[in-house]
């Protein structure tokens, strides 16, 4: 018996419409399922989740999960082994609306200069944009992304963080002192993902770059160390966030 289920498109719909008529947003459904925003996303996706999690939301919908399931030759793949890492630190993870990305205006890319707006879930290739996190506590703040392509980076610490020890409050990446003062939108369009990791103290991880250093790739090693120190400490958070990269 396969470990993951994917809905079929049929199922897809039946899901969606029983998330609609109770008046749900994804993320809404994720926090009431305890569940993260990557595995909901996945499942109105038509994506492999994890079957008790599969099971779980259908039940949650008022759905027979046979009735949504795809089965037979159509069984998804497995996941590949850093995915899987990912996702079990995304498992672990709290959707939050504190944290996101925000549009800068091209043609001054200075400080301060940046369109208001609330956190923005759709980005165009070609623009540019900071991150900002809003701490509920001081801490020590790892930032993990996953862009387009798969490939998972540590952008805090790194040069584009150099201040990983941080206050209450707001802070923005890239963080000022930086060599750019913003992101531009690069690659080809799809998901990217943030994991935010806080603790009280600098974690006791040997592969943490140093704050001059540009952004890590990670593999596997580096998630399975992760996932070792955050389940065995204790007092951490993490929060997850996700946007889509369009193309122009």
């Amino acid at each position: 018996m396969s470990r993951t289920l994917v809905a079929s498109p049929e199922g897809v719909q039946l899901a969606r419409k029983a998330l609609k008529a109770r008046n749900l947003t994804q993320t809404d459904f994720a926090m009431e399922v305890k569940l993260g925003y990557t595995t909901v996303s996945n499942f109105f996706n038509a994506k492999p989740i994890y079957r008790t999690n599969f099971q779980e939301m259908c039940v949650f919908l008022g759905l027979d999960w046979q009735d949504i399931a795809v089965f037979g030759e159509a069984e998804p793949q497995e996941l590949t082994p850093l995915d899987n890492l990912w996702q079990q630190l995304q498992l672990l993870s709290s959707p939050t609306e504190q944290m996101g990305v925000v549009l800068v205006k091209e043609e001054t890319l200075r400080w301060g200069h940046k369109i208001p707006s609330r956190y923005e879930k759709s980005v165009q290739v070609g623009s540019y944009i900071r991150f900002e996190v809003n701490l509920e506590t001081p801490g020590y703040l790892i930032l993990l992304q996953k862009d387009t392509s798969g490939q998972l980076w540590c952008f805090c610490p790194s040069c584009f963080a150099r201040q990983p020890q941080l206050n209450t409050g707001k802070t923005t990446l890239p963080q000022e002192g930086s060599s750019i003062t913003s992101f531009p939108i690069e690659g080809e369009p799809g998901k990217e993902e943030i994991i935010a990791v806080f603790t009280k103290e600098v974690p006791a991880l040997d592969w943490l770059p140093p704050g001059d250093n540009e952004p890590l790739e990670l593999e596997a090693s580096h998630l399975v160390a992760l996932l070792e120190y955050v389940t065995e400490s204790g007092e951490y958070q993490l929060w997850y966030t996700d946007y889509m990269v369009t193309a122009q």
